[in-house]
């Protein structure tokens, strides 16, 4: 148990912290036929003295924990062992108040789940935050830009993205966001689809968008001054001008996902009155949305996909 519990990649660990068995078993019936395995603990004392040990994929606190309220164990593991990558959500009972479930989230809380549980929301909320938390790992290094492509990494994008997202709310513009990648993947020779791509896409943006990788040979683009609509012309444009190059080939055919990010995309209107992580968060929100339309677009066979941010 020293190096934690060994995970496959569907399998999710989560820590859940609850000292009432009805919540317990309402939530491992909607979530164990997910992939979602339990290590469940009944105070807020084991749940900090085991979370090394259990290495948890992320935490669920239920309120009405015998030693401490779920605001202060959230503040106590995202200041303590746990990871700063890892999501920790609060339970929020029908008799909390909004200033209750905005204390949890100033404390570090990264969600809530509210009553009543509903299984579908509840599945697509995590699903939304395990993306967000593999961003947030994938953004660790220094570099801002692939040194192959020259384009933007995905640290180099949330850069850039916290910068556009302050512009778009000054002015009222609108900001979307696309990730754009074959239908088919995984794809024979990652470096050399990087490299044509750059050429083709990269270069057919405007110099006001940023362009980075997101994930291997998925490419995003950050989109000023432009809503859904818009977006989805200028990749219908890509994908022609893809088409019709000779070596596209390599690269067709095309998906993707887009988002509408204006008023979302950095969140940093209220980052004065929350955790710090909850910036990050934000800013990443639009960019997994976008990343798991185009899954979802891959998965029903190809094409463009529009998501929203719940």
């Amino acid at each position: 148990m020293a190096n934690g519990p060994q995970t496959s990649p569907d399998r999710v660990n989560v820590m859940l912290v609850s000292a009432h068995d009805w919540f317990a078993s309402a939530l491992q019936a909607v979530l164990e036929p997910e992939g979602f395995v339990f290590a469940r603990v009944r105070s807020a004392r084991v749940a900090l003295r085991d979370v090394v040990q259990v290495s948890p994929d992320m935490v669920i606190i239920d309120d009405g924990l015998p030693d401490m309220d779920a605001a202060g164990l959230a503040s106590s593991m995202s200041e303590g062992a746990l990871k700063p990558s890892i999501p920790i959500l609060v339970y929020s009972p029908n008799f909390w108040q909004e200033n209750e479930q905005a204390a949890a989230m100033r404390a570090g809380a990264w969600d809530i789940i509210k009553e009543p549980v509903r299984s579908n929301l509840v599945v697509a909320k995590l699903r939304r935050l395990l993306e967000i938390k593999r961003l947030i790992e994938a953004t660790e290094e220094g570099s801002l830009s692939d040194l192959a492509t020259g384009l933007f990494n995905l640290a180099g994008m949330m850069r850039m993205l916290r910068v556009l997202g302050g512009a778009s709310r000054r002015h009222g513009t609108a900001l979307s966001c696309v990730v754009l990648g074959p239908t088919a993947v995984p794809v024979a020779d990652i470096e050399a689809v990087r490299e044509h791509a750059a050429r083709l896409w990269g270069h057919g943006v405007r110099e006001s968008d940023v362009c980075g990788w997101v994930h291997d040979a998925e490419l995003g683009i950050v989109a000023f001054g432009t809503d859904a609509a818009g977006v989805t012309t200028m990749v219908r444009r890509l994908i022609e001008r893809t088409e019709a190059d000779p070596a596209g080939g390599e690269i067709i055919p095309l998906s993707a996902g887009i988002v509408e990010l204006t008023d979302r995309s950095a969140g940093e209107g209220s980052g004065a009155r929350i955790a710090p992580m909850a910036n990050r968060i934000a800013s990443l929100s639009g960019i997994a949305a976008a990343r798991n339309a185009l899954h979802e677009a891959r998965k029903a066979g190809g094409g463009i996909r529009i998501a929203e941010i719940h």
